[in-house]
């Protein structure tokens, strides 16, 4: 049903499918290497050609793409989740739905700030490629391993998922790989920054869904059982 003041029905927002414990150690062990990888490649803050090749290209697309570029990248922003998850909570009816996107925060900031930025010690493009790295916007100082609008929208989005109608759920999945598009394009990131990001981001969204939400989805049945 809908409501008079809605037009998407009361029900819209609601979790239809359970996450596999197998599922989310696969997804959590891959992000773990393809982080690793990453860094181990990102170490010594240098950008091999392979990687600068597709950021140079996507550098030079047209200026008048700046302003969409803008508005995507925006669900990358820290508060991001927190407002994702206050209007799925305001859906649902159900205020500790927010919870687990808040928890995107605390997760991010832990592991990727305090950890991985520590460790990896690579400059923004513009420096660690060179003055030709054209900037679309302020030269954001700081480290540029790994993006943090990745994180923050990849998190946002697949926990997103868990409350969609299937139909719906490619949406956000391409809005989060359209922040890491834009944060090359604003030439802030390095490829490897936002793939890393992207895998720290996945891995978060599954262990949330999976230790918070898989509990409103009735266990499907034991083999056997009778």
């Amino acid at each position: 049903m809908r409501s008079p003041s809605s037009w998407l029905p009361d029900d819209f927002f609601a979790v239809r499918t359970r996450v596999e414990a197998r599922t989310v150690s696969a997804i959590v062990a891959t992000a773990f290497v393809l982080v690793v990888v990453s860094s181990a490649v990102a170490w010594d803050g240098t950008v091999p050609a392979w990687e600068a090749a597709p950021l140079r290209w996507i550098v030079g697309w047209p200026d008048h793409l700046e302003p969409i570029m803008w508005v995507i990248q925006q669900v990358g922003v820290l508060m991001a989740p927190v407002i994702v998850g206050a209007i799925v909570a305001w859906r649902t009816r159900r205020a500790w739905h927010l919870l687990p996107f808040v928890l995107i925060l605390p997760l991010k900031l832990s592991i990727e700030k305090a950890i991985i930025k520590q460790l990896v010690d690579r400059d923004r493009p513009f420096t660690s490629l060179g003055p030709d790295i054209e900037v679309r916007g302020p030269q954001l100082a700081g480290l540029s391993f790994p993006s943090g609008h990745a994180t923050t929208a990849t998190a946002t989005a697949v926990l997103l998922v868990a409350f969609l109608p299937r139909t719906w759920r490619p949406i956000p999945i391409v809005w989060a790989f359209g922040v890491s598009v834009a944060r090359l394009y604003y030439g802030e990131h390095n490829v490897l920054d936002v793939a890393a990001g992207t895998a720290l981001g996945l891995a978060f969204a599954v262990v949330l869904w999976f230790s918070l939400l898989n509990r409103e989805v009735e266990a499907p049945p034991q083999q056997g059982a009778g």
